[in-house]
């Protein structure tokens, strides 16, 4: 009986030691995963900024969420309204990234947009995870100095 005990918590021993060296090996895991996300979410925002940028409606159109993409029709469309509504993130003097906050298949990144005429614009973007694991821009809202949004 005390044979049978012994080997009994032997094995939960040896079976916590292990679930804890799972559960430590899956934290850098998941950073390492939460990372490549901020990465990833800061980077289709920079591409998209460069498109508008460079003045290629085809190239910020690409990184629009279906939705955004049904609203606009097309990528002409999608880029007068971003002129006309959204000029601040059309042509901007500096853009600096806050950390972005994801949640599943959904994130938030905060950009501190300068104008260039110096005004200070924070833009929040939404972004969505695609089937096919990539990030694509779901909507901006605009908060200038005197805290109206756009």
């Amino acid at each position: 009986m005390a044979n049978s005990v012994t080997r009994f918590l032997r094995y939960v021993s040896a079976t916590l030691a292990l679930w804890g060296v799972l559960a430590l090996g899956a934290a850098p895991l998941a950073h390492a995963q939460a990372n490549k996300d901020e990465t990833a979410v800061i980077t289709v925002i920079q591409h998209q900024l460069e498109a508008f940028a460079a003045d290629d409606a085809e190239q910020a159109f690409k990184y629009a969420a279906p939705s955004i993409k049904a609203m606009s029709g097309n990528a002409q469309n999608f880029m007068s309204l971003v002129k006309t509504r959204y000029g601040v993130v059309y042509r901007h003097a500096n853009a600096a990234f806050l950390k972005p906050h994801i949640r599943g298949k959904a994130a938030l990144v905060k950009v501190r947009l300068t104008d260039e005429n110096g005004v200070t614009w924070m833009a929040a973007y939404t972004l969505e995870l695609q089937k096919n694991k990539e990030w694509l821009i779901s909507g901006c809202q605009l908060q200038g100095e005197q805290g109206t949004f756009v």
